[in-house]
């Protein structure tokens, strides 16, 4: 199963969800299942994929889990999967779309994949090429070798939620 995740914030994400719904309308995923939890998104809609808004963080943390490719914004979700030992590949939410207020999610995405722990598509032309190299790098186990940036991210993430 192939789990792509918006996030909670409360702009739009159409850009990521409309690229990965063409693909699987064009039969990328051939019969993997695509779940979509389209956050904030509320006009999105997909014949190709199982779209839900939102899901609890149990099921978020067991769709994660269970997912064999994780296709995510440039958040915290990035950071989770690769403490699952997953690459995943992330497109980072951008100012200039309305997507975010900054960019500080594309200076995330570029620091993580310069270590190899993610793999980047900025734009909808990457996805494609993205997944094709994520599924490659999935095959073999991450080494979680320390990383300065994810364990920054992880630290303020378990420092946000409580660590629970």
């Amino acid at each position: 199963m192939v789990f792509v995740t918006v996030g909670n914030a409360t702009q739009g994400f159409g850009r990521l969800l409309e690229a990965v719904d063409a693909l699987a309308a064009g039969g990328f995923f051939e019969a993997e299942a695509v779940v979509v939890q389209s956050g904030n998104n509320p006009d999105f809609g997909s014949t190709h994929c199982e779209v839900v808004p939102f899901i609890s963080m149990d099921e978020f943390d067991r769709t994660m889990e269970a997912a064999s490719l994780i296709i995510c914004h440039g958040g915290c979700t990035q950071v989770q999967a690769v403490r699952l030992g997953k690459v995943p590949v992330v497109m980072p939410r951008r100012e200039k779309y309305g997507e975010h207020v900054n960019d500080h999610q594309v200076q995330l995405v570029q620091a993580l994949a310069r270590e190899g722990k993610i793999v980047p598509a900025y734009e909808p032309a990457d996805l494609a090429p993205a997944i094709i190299q994520a599924r490659r790098l999935n095959e073999a186990p991450l080494a979680l070798a320390a990383s300065p940036m994810a364990s920054l991210v992880a630290q303020a993430i378990d420092e946000l939620m409580g660590s629970r």
